[in-house]
């Protein structure tokens, strides 16, 4: 047990030690007087406001954001439904990756395809826009489930943002801004250790390299080695970031960054846990349980290399240029007994196996202008920019897997450790490729008519175009045939408009409207690419600023009508390259909803994010679609700062019913075969809560205790997937110590 937890620390003080030692020979400088250089990325407080940078804030929320629009607008002035979580929030509950953050966010509900496939809804609808530091990034399917050790803050935009991702989607979109380097040398370190001997260690290095400040960096690394409520399941992931920043000017400022995740895993599961026994009743299967070989794994590695140039034009006008690279590998063998129904005697289940070998390589880059400008007496705002992406998924031909003839059939789904690796040499041939590209101008202003009404106008215009290409050969490698199929959208015009009005300097009232329209790189079994989803999505709310502006209170009504709009085809198996089909929803499907949110800081000391969420939709023969979404979903994160050394917090989480449909055992055929006819799985209404504490000694170190699921609230995270349920994670405690400089 104390291996890993050893292995960790003796990596945190290496690490610390290497990286500490150049900066700390580096001389402190006084801060640079006011408008000497260009700062960004600077941690500052103006008055009683806070600015966009979350981190030694304490906050819950953020004085400024741009994921919605682009234009740099506090969240009152934003036209739309966002939320934040913050550094501190971040820290307090210990979310280590995205999807524990995103499953503290109003409106968001994180479920589990599997153990290496975390989805996130919002508004009904599956998220898959990403950006991280502004700049677009696409998964084809794997997400990498980042560590947010690396991360400042992280923006959720709820609802269509096509004006800044391209391709519109109605669930909205995950924008995460990363660390930036610190004016002064700052270290941080710590050690965690908690339940399924999950063991954790960081160090956070940043400050001045030279130039009398004028170069500064940081560096952050981290490793985690941890097993799982899951029998067999088991992975580590080693996490390192580094940017440096250099003043070229006093207008000019150049940052070069580099991030890296690296996840193994062992034991990875490729689908659900079967919800009924071979009997046709409920399966009550134990929450350890995992029908994956002990070798199963799924790894993911994901490096990404970033360049940023901002240069000061003079009068608050900024010009921005932007290069991301991002490209991921993963090679690993995939034994799950996906498919089945078990049995008392072990019998019932059998396997879907597969070799997951691929890379993904995208590249982004982004030019923007941004400032302000007077029109008719008043000050308003600008931006225009132009942006392009590619990204390139490769597959390798593999040859068939050698196996026995039963390989397939499970003789006891309680035991799997015989089960022995399949072998499917790559023949070092292509097997599959598929390249999606889009590329667009876009432009938006907010216009100050009056004092109090202002108005958020904006438009994206460009193409997006993918093609897919399959090669085929014999059984001596020669080449057979290449299939090809491709889809190609040009002219494509996105338009935004907001309004705003001050109803009090505290509180204001918005409407916002946008176009929906969102290509599919997704296919149908018979291999045909859907139709693009479009639609148009609407909103009204009202959101204030509270208790000078150390609190953000936000509450809307959206509606949504979209045609199109892709879902698994689960009726059918993975086709020959493991791809997963898709079919349309149909025509107008309707979403309609209501959120709620109050962050920030509603007391002296104490820290709160509480939101409620609504959401309904229907399909065009006016039944309810996305019945796996629960209709209300209640968030709640909240700390309170007992006495200067002890803060004392908790969370808690409350979704109403879901339901899936699948097929239930009914009885056997003349032939002994199984006859199954649909079911429904549920899901009660239900309720996890959360407790936390962090004891300051001094200035330097500070120990807390997590727990998250206090109660041990038994229940399912997903239902309905492939015939199945994925559990939800049991009581866990996490005891952390923390040192900073």
């Amino acid at each position: 047990m104390f291996a890993p937890i050893s292995r960790s620390m003796t990596l945190t003080l290496g690490l610390c030690a290497s990286v500490a030692s150049p900066l700390s020979l580096a001389e402190p400088t006084e801060p640079r007087p006011e408008g000497e250089a260009l700062e960004l990325g600077s941690t500052e407080i103006f008055a009683l406001g806070l600015g966009s940078t979350t981190e030694h804030t304490g906050s819950y929320t953020t004085g400024s954001m741009s994921a919605a629009t682009r234009l740099n607008l506090s969240i009152k002035d934003t036209p739309q439904s966002v939320s934040v979580v913050t550094r501190q929030q971040l820290d307090d509950f210990q979310l280590g990756t995205l999807s524990e953050a995103m499953g503290r966010v109003t409106g968001v509900t994180v479920q589990r395809y599997d153990s290496e496939r975390p989805a996130y809804y919002a508004r009904g609808y599956e998220i898959n826009n990403f950006q991280v530091d502004g700049m677009l990034n696409t998964f084809a399917g794997l997400k990498s489930d980042s560590d947010t050790i690396i991360y400042d803050r992280i923006e959720v935009v709820r609802g269509a943002t096509g004006l800044t991702t391209g391709a519109g989607d109605p669930s909205g979109t995950i924008a995460m801004v990363r660390k930036r380097p610190t004016g002064q040398l700052a270290v941080q370190s710590g050690v965690s250790a908690g339940s399924h001997d999950d063991y954790h260690s960081y160090v956070d290095v940043g400050g001045p390299l030279g130039w009398d400040g004028r170069l500064r960096g940081r560096t952050v690394l981290a490793y985690r080695d941890s097993k799982s409520f899951m029998e067999r399941y088991a992975s580590q992931r080693e996490v390192a970031y580094g940017i440096l920043e250099a003043d070229l000017s006093d207008s000019t400022v150049l940052a070069v960054g580099y991030d890296y995740q690296n996840k193994h895993v062992q034991g990875a599961s490729w689908g659900a846990v079967p919800y009924w026994n071979a009997e046709g009743g409920k399966a009550h299967l134990p929450r350890s349980t995992n029908m994956a070989a002990p070798w199963s794994s799924w790894p993911l590695k994901d490096q990404t290399l970033f360049v940023t140039l901002d240069q000061d034009l003079g009068n608050d006008w900024l010009l921005k240029a932007a290069l991301t690279h991002r490209w991921s590998d993963s090679d690993g063998k995939v034994y799950y007994g996906g498919s089945g129904f078990p049995a008392a005697d072990g019998s019932g289940m059998s396997a879907w196996y597969s070799h997951f070998s691929g890379e993904e390589r995208m590249t982004a880059v982004d030019l923007n202008l941004a400032g302000p400008y007077q029109l008719f007496g008043r000050r308003h705002d600008f931006m225009l920019g132009y942006g392009e992406s590619e990204r390139r998924n490769e597959s390798p031909y593999l040859l068939d897997p050698v196996v026995p003839a039963d390989y397939r059939k499970i003789p006891d789904w309680k035991h799997l450790s015989a089960v022995a690796k399949f072998h499917d040499p790559s023949t070092g041939r292509d097997g599959s490729r598929d390249d999606t590209r889009q590329k667009a101008g876009y432009i938006a202003t907010r216009l100050n008519a009056t004092d109090r009404l202002h108005f958020v106008l904006g438009s994206r215009y460009g193409s997006w175009e993918t093609k897919s290409r399959q090669w085929s050969y014999d059984q001596n490698l020669a080449l057979t045939g290449v299939s090809t199929s491709s889809q190609t959208h040009n002219d494509q015009w996105t338009p935004y408009a907001g309004v705003l009005f001050d109803l009090t300097e505290q509180y204001t009232l918005y409407a916002s409207y946008t176009d929906i329209f969102q290509p599919q790189n997704v296919r149908d079994v018979n291999r045909k690419y859907l139709e693009p989803v479009v639609g148009k999505v609407y909103e009204i709310g009202l959101k204030g600023s509270l208790f000078d502006d150390r609190a953000n209170l936000s509450a809307a009504v959206y509606r949504s009508k979209q045609d199109n709009v892709p879902e698994i085809d689960d009726s059918v198996p993975l086709g020959p390259n493991r791809e997963q089909y898709y079919k349309s929803g149909g025509k107008g499907v309707v979403v309609e909803g209501f959120e709620a949110e109050l962050a920030g800081e509603v007391m002296t000391d104490w820290q709160m994010s509480l939101g409620y969420s609504y959401n309904h939709a229907i399909s065009g023969d006016k039944t309810r679609k996305n019945t796996e979404q629960p209709l209300n979903l209640v968030r709640f994160s909240s700390t309170y700062k007992l006495q200067p050394k002890l803060t004392v917090g908790g969370t808690l989480d409350w979704q109403s019913d879901i339901y899936g449909t699948g097929q239930r055992p009914v009885g056997r055929d003349a032939d002994g075969n199984l006859v199954t006819a649909a079911g429904r799985m549920t899901q009660g209404a239900f309720a996890v809560v959360g407790l936390m504490g962090r004891y300051q000694f001094d200035e330097h170190v500070s120990a807390s205790l997590n727990v998250k699921n206090l109660f041990d609230q038994h229940y399912f995270n997903n239902v309905g997937f492939y015939n199945g349920v994925y559990m939800g994670q049991p009581r866990t405690l996490m005891v952390s110590l923390d040192w900073k400089l």
